[in-house]
């Protein structure tokens, strides 16, 4: 990318005013909240390892982790201003944890303590709050608030629709289409009104209109009693769900609840899922079935399955297309499609892809499909895989902050998609820390709550 004109002084004019001027690659440091391990040619790798035996690579703990930080990008620093940093953001008892087995919110908020050791100028954090429960908001806005009210580092942060602006955010770059607004947020938000940017901005689903309530389908899911614990430590304590045709849930809880387990648990990822005495799919016995075949009848998408999907480039990567078609099979490569699955590919693609929709003037779905997965940008990428997950119509759909990156118009249109289009044979679980995000009435949505591995249900 090229700005053009160039400025002046530079893109960034005030580091090199400083004395001693500084240079913007050492003084500016971006969070990516990406996980994806590096792998020889951006191959697809394992996420459910974490559930078993753990690898040699794998037991790195968080504490030697972020100390290996501090040695490469905080030589100047002390362990003890590290673990002060991890104490600030609530992530200190989680030290001696291998990084693999922290949650996603527990992960971001390491990637943060990451990038404060290096005391940069600046620092870059692009959506900083997804994925992180309603009590970790508040707290990690207070510490930006007090980095940046002491202008070290300075914050820059890009937010979601539904984010609210911090009172203490200056000035505004909104972004809508291929136009950018800046400048004081006051005078940014009155140009187009406030409450059509942020917050409140998506209708809540208390006030859509129910529509008529469906009997009871079959059941889809049921456990009884479902325990998983890893030596003395209970992760999940006694779980009882079913979940029938037709259903709507809302899976919530705080980071570290335990909803990434459940999830494995659902999807048979998890070894201690052959171990539960009643754990059925579909009708029959979670032991009697192989994983392939309980993955081939539920749609799937999360952040570690995000991380994981491959990204070659070159002749073996895999198109927009192949990507949505992987999800027919519950694979990670390209398979040779039927014509009715090539059809159902299309159907999808009309529906959700850019052209008169998200992508802007000029953007087609034939040439978007055609591109390389790896090469599209973040949101794309979230898309293309929810639409992977939706493509076989399974019995059970298991959406886990599955609108993460993507733009209001992406997450409009998808919402939509999803309250009208879902069979009524199809169970949903989305999982989300975002109650105005969930796209069917919360009339008609059940909902489940993991408080330390305790269910509640309402």
């Amino acid at each position: 990318m090229r700005v053009s004109p160039s400025p002046a002084g530079g893109l960034y004019p005030r580091l090199i005013q400083l004395n001693p001027g500084h240079d913007p690659f050492t003084s500016i440091a971006y969070a990516s909240f990406a996980t994806r391990r590096q792998v020889a040619g951006g191959g697809f790798y394992d996420f459910t390892a974490r559930y078993g035996g753990v690898r040699e690579e794998d037991k790195i703990t968080l504490r030697e982790s972020l100390e290996e930080s501090l040695e490469v990008e905080g030589p100047h620093e002390t362990k003890e201003y590290l673990v002060k940093l991890t104490k600030r953001l609530d992530i200190e008892r989680f030290l001696d944890l291998p990084v693999i087995a922290l949650s996603n919110g527990q992960t971001r908020r390491a990637h943060i303590v990451r990038s404060l050791l290096r005391r940069p100028e600046v620092l870059l954090l692009d959506e900083p709050l997804t994925g992180l429960d309603v009590q970790q908001r508040p707290n990690l806005l207070g510490i930006l608030q007090e980095l940046h009210t002491n202008r070290h580092p300075r914050i820059v942060m890009g937010l979601r629709k539904h984010d609210a602006i911090p009172e203490w955010v200056t000035h505004v770059a909104l972004a809508s289409g291929d136009v950018v607004r800046t400048g004081p947020k006051e005078d940014v938000l009155s140009t187009v009104g406030e409450s059509s940017v942020f917050m409140g901005s998506q209708p809540e689903a208390e006030e859509q209109p129910a529509t008529n309530k469906k009997p009871a389908g079959k059941v889809v899911l049921e456990t009884k009693n479902l325990t998983v614990a890893y030596h003395e430590r209970k992760v999940l304590k006694g779980i009882d769900w079913t979940i029938r045709e037709g259903e709507r849930w809302h899976l919530r809880g705080a980071n570290g609840s335990g909803k990434t387990t459940l999830l494995s648990m659902l999807t048979g990822d998890h070894p201690q899922s052959y171990l539960q005495p009643h754990l059925e799919l579909f009708g029959k016995p979670r032991r009697k079935q192989s994983t392939i075949q309980i993955q081939q009848q539920i749609g799937f998408v999360s952040p570690e399955l995000f991380n994981a999907f491959p990204r070659r480039v070159g002749p073996q990567g895999l198109t927009v297309r192949d990507a949505i078609g992987s999800g027919l099979h519950a694979i990670f490569t390209y398979r040779a499609r039927t014509e009715d699955e090539d059809g159902r590919i299309d159907e999808l693609v009309r529906a959700l892809g850019p052209e008169g929709r998200w992508g802007g003037e000029g953007k087609k779905n034939s040439e978007w499909e055609q591109e390389l997965f790896a090469t599209l940008p973040v949101g794309e990428q979230s898309l293309v895989l929810l639409m992977r997950a939706l493509v076989a119509k399974a019995k059970l759909v298991i959406l886990d902050e599955a609108f993460a990156g993507m733009n209001e118009r992406m997450v409009e249109v998808t919402r939509k998609y999803l309250k009208d289009e879902l069979d009524d044979t199809q169970a949903a679980v989305f999982v989300t820390h975002w109650e105005q995000e969930v796209p069917w009435p919360l009339k008609e949505v059940k909902k489940i709550t993991l408080v330390d591995g305790l269910a509640t249900q309402s």
